[in-house]
């Protein structure tokens, strides 16, 4: 029996119910695969709208709270606290307390209250404390958020919004609110859905708010069973709440407060969607799997007989005649049989299609060596030398000028470290290695290089290379151009060459104005002389220090951070002690114009703090901060704050130092110079527009004529 069907083979029947059953299999698995993957999705939208409900919850809340410390912060910045007006202050307090609604407390850092919109003017205040009043006392200087804080009832407890209050860099008086817990209820109901329970606990799990239920549960514990598995999403847990029923718990963090924010979701609702989808994927998939039987029975009639036409025509095949084409309502039936019917013509036609396909190859491998030899002879006769790698970086193309410049030496025989040969020594490495860099990357690049050509003479090639790749996007190497540039960046050698000795010659200008001026005042006497001669040098040696700044970069610009370091040097303390200024900014590159001016300006500032500000005296210290804000325009502000220095009086009359400050500055730097004489210290602040340096590209390094140097006498 088994020999027999192996020989004679199976029915058609049995292939097409072996199909049935073969397609029964795979459509019930991914069935069960199309459920768990749905349903996970479903658990995965259902949690993220939850998150986002409850994540409106912790924003409502942080808004709220924002309000709050924002109507704080602006009453702790008012004149009659820091005057000790607090009777003043008091009434004030209560405008604001009948625009928000809320009590307001103001009391010092050892509890003692102060001022209190709760009681009426004039009436006792007691000494109370709150548990953040150690922190906010501790300088934070940042508001603080309590948690749930009991009243005398049930319906007093409230929570406390405070912020510090500062006087001289000390917290001297604690502000807050008294917020009623209620507040929070309407922010928390914004959010509820029907059948969750949303609610708010503090950071002790202190329950503030709660819809539903909250009068009997506002004050206690969260329940500590509501988080007993965390899913696959962060913020999400499976719990039980106090019926012991199953609850998927949303938690969300408010960033200002430290609360959180839940929603309880009972399972049912979680799940309730996907059982519907459930019972509508198995109703589906039996009417699917019905069908599919009902019609394997009919197709296997309508298979089987053009199936035993077909199998006749094989003998006819083979002798080479005509086979008629078979008529069947099945499309692969019929498109076989119009197969096997255009057999026999094909292979009548198959020897003139080949001698066709043969001279058509020839044809475009014809016009493949016409093209290339029309490329090679655009690359012999281009001025540059242009070259093509293959994939592994070997050189597979070179034109002409290759052999002009360097004669004789191929650059396939060049390939590899034999480049050394004609890079320059010191190029090499730097060459080989941006060039490996980009081939690793297949990435364009550019770089200038110095060669040798046939005569020995060195010149400068700008090798540029972009990667070549087939229309299916596989790397086949690079193609490169190398530009002969010696005669250009020698032009810029000149050009440096020029700015050389222009510096050379500014400085000896300099000097020379050092030496006539101490000549000339060498001769008078008494201190005012001495100390003019003085604050001459001394301004001139500042000049001189930028400028040297300057001459570094070619006078093309100079850093702030360098020229404000430059400037305070000499005044700082010597090594092994504690420097006195305090410099921070962000990086930013000066025109020479404003650098000169700054340079000069924080000259005056620092003489004048050696003489009689922060730096006459020990402990006394100068703080050097600067920002940029780029808008329209780039502008920088730049603040010279003095500390701990003897009591700053006004000046009555004004130096030449102030006047190159407020007046000359301003106007050099097209900005706004403002001098205060604080008691505290001078406070100095720039603000000017800063238009970009011209910046040059600089390749070579030149050594420039030497430069006289300025000395501390004539």
């Amino acid at each position: 029996m088994i020999d027999r069907v192996r020989h004679r083979g199976f029915s058609t029947q049995v292939y097409l119910v072996a199909l049935v059953v073969a397609l029964i299999g795979p459509g019930l698995l991914f069935t069960a695969i199309l459920l768990v993957r749905y349903a996970g999705t479903e658990r995965a939208r259902f949690e993220q709208d939850a998150r986002e409900k409850v994540r409106g919850i912790a924003l409502s809340v942080d808004r709220d709270t924002a309000g709050l410390v924002s109507v704080l912060q602006t009453l702790a910045t008012s004149p009659r606290l820091k005057d000790g007006e607090f009777d003043s202050f008091d009434a004030q307090a209560r405008l604001v307390r009948d625009t928000v609604g809320l009590e307001i407390l103001l009391r010092r850092p050892d509890g003692q209250q102060v001022v209190n919109t709760a009681v009426r003017r004039g009436a006792p205040l007691p000494r109370t404390g709150l548990p953040f009043d150690r922190e906010v006392a501790s300088g934070a200087q940042r508001a603080i958020v309590s948690g749930f804080i009991k009243g005398m009832k049930a319906d007093d407890a409230t929570y406390a919004v405070a912020v510090p209050v500062l006087n001289a860099g000390n917290v001297s008086h604690i502000l807050s609110f008294s917020v009623p817990v209620g507040r929070l209820d309407s922010l928390v109901a914004r959010e509820t859905v029907d059948g969750w329970t949303t609610g708010l606990s503090d950071r002790d799990g202190i329950i503030l708010a709660r819809v539903p239920d909250r009068d009997t549960l506002v004050g206690s514990m969260r329940l500590g069973s509501l988080r007993q598995n965390e899913t696959a999403t962060q913020g999400v847990w499976d719990g039980k709440d106090h019926g012991r029923k199953p609850v998927t718990v949303v938690e969300a963090r408010s960033r200002l407060t430290g609360w959180t924010a839940a929603a309880i979701i009972p399972q049912a609702l979680v799940e309730a969607r996907l059982r519907n989808w459930i019972w509508a994927f198995c109703g589906f998939g039996l009417i699917v799997l019905a069908t599919s039987s009902m019609l394997a029975v009919h197709l296997w009639s309508r298979v089987s007989r053009p199936l035993r036409r077909l199998a006749a025509t094989g003998p006819a095949l083979a002798r080479g005649e005509v086979i008629p084409r078979i008529t069947s309502p099945i499309h692969e039936i019929r498109r076989l049989g119009d197969v096997l019917a255009e057999a026999s013509q094909r292979l009548r036609l198959r020897s003139d299609e080949r001698d066709r396909a043969l001279a058509e190859t020839e044809r475009g491998l014809s016009a493949l060596r016409e093209s290339e030899a029309r490329f090679r002879h655009m690359a012999d006769s281009a001025p540059a030398l242009i070259w093509m790698t293959d994939e592994a970086a070997q050189i597979s193309f070179a034109n002409m000028h290759f052999d002009h410049m360097f004669g004789g030496q191929t650059a396939a025989e060049l390939s590899g470290e034999n480049w050394q040969r004609i890079i320059f020594a010191d190029d090499f490495e730097a060459f080989t290695r941006r060039f490996n860099d980009a081939f690793a990357a297949r990435v364009p690049f550019q770089a200038d290089v110095r060669v040798i050509d046939r005569d020995g003479v060195v010149r400068w090639l700008r090798c540029e290379g972009v990667p070549r790749t087939d229309d299916t996007g596989n790397f086949l190497g690079y193609t490169g151009c190398n530009v002969d540039i010696t005669d250009a960046k020698r032009a810029a050698e000149h050009q440096q060459l020029l700015i050389h000795e222009l510096n050379h010659r500014v400085k000896n200008t300099l000097a020379t104005v050092q030496s006539i001026a101490g000549q000339s005042l060498r001769r008078l006497d008494g201190p005012e002389a001495t100390a003019a001669r003085a604050a001459f040098e001394a301004r001139l040696l500042a000049l001189a220090r930028v400028h040297n700044v300057l001459t570094r970069e070619n006078w093309d610009g100079a850093e702030l951070g360098t020229v404000v370091s430059d400037a305070i040097a000499p005044l700082d303390s010597g090594e092994g002690q504690r420097s006195r200024f305090i410099a921070s900014g962000p990086t930013l590159r000066l025109p020479p114009r404003l650098a000169l001016s700054i340079a000069m300006a924080l000259h005056e500032l620092g003489t004048n703090a050696v003489k009689y500000g922060a730096l006459s005296q020990e402990g006394g210290t100068v703080t050097i901060a600067w920002s940029v804000e780029r808008l329209t325009e780039t502008r920088l502000t730049l603040k010279w704050t003095e500390d701990g220095g003897p009591p700053v009086v006004p000046p009555s009359r004004t130096g030449f130092g102030s006047r190159l400050i407020e007046r000359s500055l301003a106007r050099e730097l097209d900005g706004t110079v403002q001098l205060a004489f604080a008691p505290t210290g001078v406070v100095c602040t720039i603000e000017a527009p800063v238009p970009p340096p011209t910046l040059l590209e600089r390749k070579v390094d030149l050594i420039g004529p030497r430069e006289v140097p300025l000395s501390r006498s004539a």
